[in-house]
């Protein structure tokens, strides 16, 4: 079972194109014209949406005991 992460969006360097969204199996991502969202209850770990990125502005921060 992969290590529970939590996924960071760098906000100076994403444009909303929506492409992590698209590919998240989870639906854990949502992109809207104006705001990204991430629902950690949902998401499965995979960290495809980092490599789906095409401007790398998302990042894994591993989630520890307490959170």
């Amino acid at each position: 079972m992969p290590e529970k992460i939590k996924i960071v969006v760098n906000e100076d360097r994403c444009y909303l194109c929506g492409g992590c969204a698209g590919v998240c199996p989870a639906l854990a991502i949502k992109v809207s014209s104006t705001k990204w969202e991430f629902f950690q209850e949902k998401c499965i770990s995979c960290r495809i949406c980092i490599n789906a990125c095409p401007v790398g502005a998302l990042t894994a921060k591993p989630l520890g005991v307490s959170e």
